[in-house]
């Protein structure tokens, strides 16, 4: 991962527990994985822009555009515990996904 994603992962990792100080190992796993995909696309910001904008019409666009799949199953690969794939997996109905969103989207 790119050093700025790093650092974002702990950012949002951070800001999840500050949300919920009980917070569980397995969840903070998930938070720090949210975006674990993206390596896949290898786009830098700029790139990452122009995605947003003109959808994916390429393969590395495809792959930004698809990094919550991607980044599933490379935590599935790596053996992630069935908790944190669980919330990787879940939509914004389950707290602690709904959780890592917002502390993602401050």
């Amino acid at each position: 991962m790119a050093l700025s994603d790093q650092r974002h992962s702990l950012v949002v990792a951070q800001r999840f527990v500050t949300l919920k100080p009980d917070a569980q190992r397995d969840h903070i796993a998930a938070a720090l994985l949210h975006d674990v995909g993206k390596v896949e696309s290898d786009l830098g910001i700029a790139m990452r822009v122009i995605a947003t904008l003109i959808g994916p019409r390429t393969k590395r666009l495809r792959a930004y555009h698809d990094h919550e799949t991607i980044g599933l199953d490379l935590c599935i690969k790596a053996h992630s515990t069935t908790e944190t794939l669980r919330v990787l997996r879940a939509d914004s109905t389950d707290e602690i996904a709904a959780l890592i969103r917002r502390a993602d989207n401050i």
